[in-house]
């Protein structure tokens, strides 16, 4: 459904950089569709495109996948949830709240919430909120590219044994930044998630249902509040995949501390002279090797195909220290004199003293309900060791053709991030103020088609995949087209092309030779 009506006020889901992007490109719209966030100049009240900007944040702070939780998520989903054959599903792991009933809902609003106690605290829940993040940890693409293009390039790796690459640290500082820079506070509302996204076509907007929970306490405040538009910025890093392999269940609940999802990693002094298995082979396999390799007495990858990035191909090949084998056919419970063994796709059997599922995570919108797909999750040709990972029903993965009053921010998976992001910001705000319009929904509908109803996708594992040489082409040029006027396309504007992304690679493969080594500590590579 194509826009028919003004739009003026936005919610905003999710307040990492996706989230920050988003705001910062509509807050700077006047109502003459022009933009003014490179000036610095904030529209006054009477003379900005939307009177209601608001971003919705279920963790206490800002930031999304950049901050740092010592307290990780569970390492595994529990023994019930294991049982019930569905924890390779999102669904199936992830905890939904109660909602009240409409009638308790009907009079609220933020001032004047419906309050109730729970049972649990938010930190108890099994919502999947904690980041992946740890500590010292440090990019995989270029500092110029974990930037907007509006703020300038500061430099803060030059001198760096891993210039260009840099911290967890730099880009949480960045962001915060970014929010202080702009004053953008006070369009954020943390400790507040969205519970259920629906459209009332009496009004023709869109009504949220948020709970308000401080991350340790049992007190929910629950309200709703209407807007013309929604913007889902809630990132694909959250929910865990997990494998649906033969004997997982009964594995972990004989040897529950042995198999952990690679999102609970947080210290390799924990693995110490223990066996190690890993399984997966993208980018956090090749950063678990390279942290663990050094202190482990083994470390095995396990791989159900050979990794799709050349980078870590040359880093694997460069790693005799490390063995490698194909995926995990069972795990095996019924051999105590030999605990923690698995068998592999070769009919081999190893034990180990841990195993670490570096098996990627699942696109998740829990509150969108599922009959309307707004935004639609494929599962065809999916098996249990896949994760469900074809998004539809999505013009440049950015507008929903089922209604283009919602939006996505973050959907690709690229190594541009962040100015993809930018681009798709800068596309919503020239939408959404009518600065610009979108095609008719067949046009819409042909593009979406020409990405889902393919049996295999062009990048290969990776159906929102672009390669660099062809990105700005497929995607970020026809975004840009929709962006208000006073803007200027982002990467014209750093001087910079999509495919400089890979100039990062030999710092990477630096980095992981040095690890690797055990002479230097990821602390070292960061000085």
């Amino acid at each position: 459904m194509s826009i028919s009506k003004t739009i003026k006020s936005v919610a905003v889901i999710g307040a990492g950089p996706a989230g920050i992007a988003c705001v910062n490109e509509l807050a700077h719209v006047a109502k003459s569709g022009i933009s003014t966030l490179e000036q610095n100049i904030t529209p006054s009240a009477k003379n900005a495109a939307f009177n209601k900007i608001v971003c919705f944040e279920q963790n206490d702070k800002i930031g999304g996948v950049w901050n740092f939780f010592a307290k990780p998520d569970p390492k595994m989903p529990s023994i019930d949830i294991l049982k019930s054959r569905r924890f390779n599903t999102p669904d199936g792991i992830f905890e939904y709240s109660h909602l009240p009933s409409d009638s308790t809902l009907k009079e609220t609003s933020s001032t004047t919430p419906f309050v109730r106690f729970s049972n649990k605290t938010f930190e108890d829940e099994l919502k999947w909120n904690k980041n992946a993040a740890y500590k010292d940890l440090f990019t995989n693409i270029p500092e110029k590219f974990m930037k907007f293009s509006y703020t300038p390039y500061k430099g803060v790796s030059k001198g760096r044994f891993l210039e260009p690459l840099v911290s967890l640290d730099d880009v949480k500082e960045y962001l915060d930044s970014i929010v202080e820079k702009y004053s953008l506070s006070h369009y954020f509302r943390t400790s507040s998630s969205v519970e259920l996204v629906e459209k009332d076509d009496n009004t023709n907007k869109w009504t949220l249902t948020i709970r308000k929970k401080p991350r340790f306490s049992k007190i929910e405040q629950w309200y709703r509040e209407e807007f013309d538009a929604v913007v889902v910025a809630n990132g694909h890093c959250n929910v865990p995949f997990i494998p649906r392999t033969d004997g997982l269940s009964e594995f972990v609940a004989k040897y529950p501390d042995v198999v952990r999802h690679s999102k609970s990693f947080r210290d390799p002094a924990e693995f110490v002279n223990k066996s190690v298995l890993i399984c997966g082979s993208g980018t956090s396999s090749a950063d678990l090797a390279q942290y663990l390799a050094p202190v482990a007495k083994s470390v095995t990858i396990s791989q159900r195909s050979k990794t799709v990035y050349g980078w870590i191909e040359e880093c694997f090949q460069s790693s005799p220290a490390v063995k490698f084998k194909p995926r995990i056919k069972r795990y095996i419970t019924d051999n105590s004199e030999k605990p923690h063994t698995v068998e592999f796709d070769d009919g081999s059997f190893v034990q180990f003293d841990h195993i670490i599922l570096s098996t990627g995570y699942h696109y998740h919108f829990p509150f969108l309900p599922k009959s309307k797909e707004y935004i639609k999750i494929y599962n065809d040709g999916h098996d249990c060791h896949n994760p469900i990972n074809k998004i539809g029903n999505l013009f440049l993965y950015t507008f929903s053709i089922k209604d283009n009053t919602l939006a996505t921010v973050g959907i690709p998976t690229i190594g541009l991030m962040f100015h993809a992001m930018e681009y798709s910001a800068a596309a919503i705000a020239g939408i959404f103020s009518a600065s610009k319009r979108l095609p008719p929904i067949e046009e819409q509908t042909k593009w979406d088609d020409g990405r889902t109803k393919v049996e295999k996708p062009e990048v290969p594992q990776r159906f929102q995949g672009f390669f660099t040489d062809k990105l700005e082409e497929q995607l970020l040029n026809p975004l840009f087209a929709f962006a208000p006027d006073g803007r200027t396309t982002p990467l014209v504007r750093e001087n910079v092309a999509a495919t400089d992304v890979e100039s990062s690679n030999p710092a990477l493969i630096r980095a992981y030779k040095a690890l690797m080594s055990g002479k230097y500590s990821s602390k070292d590579l960061l000085e």
